[in-house]
C-alpha cells in the first residue's frame, strides 16, 4: 500500500474498493498500530460497495514521526491533503476516539467535504474530567521516562491501556512496544494537541448541519457515554446509537454491529437525498 510525503510527513495509507468514499480516522494519541485494525475489520466488508480510505496519522502505525505538526488543525490538514491527493472532493468522514476531533474539525472548517459525519466512541475534549485524564497520561509518560527510562515508560503505558496484554499476547505486546519506542517523541507531542482543544470544538458544534451519526458503548471507561450524549445534544441533525455493555474500541470490538449502523445510516441519508 502507498507511502507518500503528504503535508510534511511520510504517510502510510490504504484505499480499498470503489464507490462513495468513506474515510476512517483511527484513534489513539500517538504510537500504537494506527489504522491496522480498521483495515482488518472493515476493508473486505466495505470495499464491495464503497471506496474505503484509511491512513496512519503522524507518529502512529506505519507512518513517520515528524518533529512537529501535531496540532489538531494541522492533523486536519493532513487529512485534507490526502483526500486531495486521491481526488476525493466529498466523503463520509468517520472519526474513532482520538480521530473524532479531526473529523469534527474538518466538518466545522470544510463542511463541503463532508457528506455524513460518523463519530464513534469519541468526544469534543471540552470535558474537564476527560481532559484531566489525558493530562494524567502525559504526566505519567514524562514521569515514568524520568524515573525508569523510556523503555519501561513505554511498557507501563501499554499495560495501562491494555491490562493483561503482556501475558495474553506477548507477540503483540512486543510489537506495540517497538512501535511506541520509535514513536515516543510524537506521542509526547500528540497529547498536548488534544489538551489545547479546550472548548474550541464544543463551542461550534451547533453550527454543524450535515447528517451525523454518534455511536458509543455504555460501558466505555476511556471516554464515558456522557460525552456521546453531549455531542448529540449539541449537533442539530444527529442520530445516536448506544451499544449496551460495550467498552471502548467499538470499531474493533464490535465491528459487524457498528459497520451495519454506519451503512444503514449512510443508505438512509442517501434515500432522503434522492
Amino acid at each position: 500500500m502507498p507511502e507518500e510525503n503528504i503535508n510534511g510527513y511520510r504517510m502510510y495509507y490504504e484505499v480499498h474498493g470503489q464507490g462513495e468514499p468513506i474515510v476512517m480516522i483511527h484513534g489513539g494519541l500517538g504510537g500504537g498500530e494506527g489504522s491496522a485494525s480498521l483495515s482488518e475489520c472493515h476493508a473486505e466488508a466495505l470495499s464491495s460497495d464503497y471506496q474505503l480510505i484509511i491512513y496512519d496519522r503522524r507518529a502512529a502505525g506505519r507512518s513517520e514521526t515528524p518533529a512537529d505538526g501535531y496540532s489538531i488543525a494541522n492533523q486536519t490538514q493532513d487529512l485534507r491533503s490526502l483526500l486531495r491527493r486521491l481526488n476525493v472532493e466529498r466523503a463520509h468522514v468517520l472519526g474513532s476516539s482520538g480521530g473524532g476531533p479531526i473529523a469534527l474539525t474538518l466538518a466545522l472548517n470544510h463542511p463541503q467535504m463532508v457528506e455524513t459525519l460518523l463519530l464513534v466512541n469519541t468526544m469534543s475534549y471540552a470535558s474537564g474530567p476527560e481532559r484531566a485524564a489525558r493530562q494524567k497520561e502525559l504526566d505519567s509518560l514524562i514521569a515514568n521516562e524520568a524515573a525508569y527510562g523510556r523503555e519501561s515508560s513505554v511498557e507501563r503505558g501499554i499495560e495501562a491501556r491494555n491490562p493483561g496484554l503482556r501475558e495474553a499476547d506477548p507477540e503483540r505486546f512486543q510489537r506495540l512496544k517497538a512501535v511506541n519506542l520509535e514513536k515516543f517523541p510524537g506521542m509526547l507531542a500528540s497529547i498536548p494537541a488534544y489538551l489545547d482543544i479546550a472548548g474550541s470544538i464544543e463551542g461550534r458544534l451547533s453550527s454543524l448541519d450535515m447528517p451525523t451519526l454518534i455511536v458509543h458503548g455504555d460501558a466505555d471507561t476511556t471516554i464515558p457515554v456522557s460525552c456521546a450524549h453531549t455531542l448529540y445534544e449539541m449537533i442539530s441533525d444527529a442520530q445516536i446509537e448506544i451499544v449496551p455493555g460495550a467498552v471502548h474500541g467499538l470499531m474493533a470490538n464490535e465491528p459487524d454491529l457498528v459497520r451495519k449502523m454506519i451503512v444503514d445510516f449512510i443508505e438512509k441519508k442517501a434515500t432522503v437525498r434522492t
